[in-house]
């Protein structure tokens, strides 16, 4: 398989990078430039897919919030357990809640085990908002991802999971 191109800007970009690393001992030009690529790519892909869901009137994590109850069945979840699966503080969540049941996209339902647990429940106006975002996401994933074989997606995941389980072991 042919070395992928990168453009003029990013071949400088990383050229300086690679020149200010190297006076650093622990500097790791093959690490950094996997970082580099993977936080660039993310940046990138999270941009295209925030272009695919404002039109909606939702941001990113508002969108992730209702993937995460669609999954539910029906079902309220807790707001921790939300906000544990997205990496997010309990204020972020709340807020990102907050704007959702305002849209009349969810609502929250009091625990009737725990009074100090909120839940959260995706209205009928919250499924067709997804019904209508969804395809054309699925849709984008599907085409960028269509220059890896089955093959390439499964390496791709396993490498990805060996290093956010690695990043539970190695403190910063």
């Amino acid at each position: 398989m042919a070395t992928p191109k990168i453009d003029r800007r990013e071949e400088y970009y990383w050229s300086q990078v690679k020149k200010h690393g190297a006076q650093y001992p622990s500097f790791d030009w093959p690490a950094v430039e996997m970082f580099l690529n993977l936080t660039y790519t993310y940046d990138v892909l999270n941009g295209q897919i925030a272009g695919l869901i404002t039109p909606y009137g939702i941001t990113r994590a508002g969108f992730n919030v209702l993937r995460i109850l669609s999954r539910s069945q029906g079902k309220a979840c807790k707001q921790n357990e939300i906000s544990q699966l997205m990496l997010v503080s309990r204020a972020n969540i709340t807020g990102l809640v907050d704007s959702l049941s305002r849209k009349g996209l969810v609502e929250r339902i009091d625990d009737p085990n725990d009074r100090r647990v909120n839940m959260i429940k995706l209205l009928p106006k919250g499924e067709r908002l997804l019904d209508a975002v969804l395809p054309g996401f699925y849709k984008f994933m599907h085409n960028m991802c269509a220059v890896f074989s089955t093959s390439d997606k499964k390496v791709f995941n396993d490498v990805l999971i060996r290093l956010r389980n690695r990043s539970r072991e190695v403190k910063g």
